[in-house]
């Protein structure tokens, strides 16, 4: 069996070289723009630059997304632990019984 095979890069749509048996990518080589084989490599860097600021982009607001999720469940657990305070402050008002209830495994 053969242990290095030749696949398409899906970023680029260059080719890479992989080792099967070691899993790892032996090379990589880029695209040739058929359409303009003149295109310098500055250019070829702005549009991967490019690429990579549009991802950095959509990582940061998925970020903040998840940011404001957990801050509202902290503010709303916040709340449903200040609500449960009130709650046994006023149990507490109500029963008054001034001694703890009797512990049966003491008694």
């Amino acid at each position: 069996m053969r242990s290095i095979i030749t696949v398409e890069c899906p970023e680029c749509g260059g080719s890479l070289e992989i080792d099967v048996s070691r899993q790892k990518v032996i090379s990589h080589k880029h695209k040739v723009d058929l359409e303009n084989p003149e295109k310098d490599k500055a250019e070829m860097f702005d549009e991967v630059f490019e690429r990579v600021k549009s991802k950095q982009q959509q990582r940061n607001d998925l970020f903040d997304i998840a940011k404001k999720s957990v801050e509202d469940s902290e503010k709303r657990l916040d709340e449903l632990f200040g609500d449960m305070q009130k709650k046994i402050e006023e149990a507490k008002d109500a029963d008054d019984l001034g001694d703890d209830p009797r512990n049966p495994f003491w008694d």
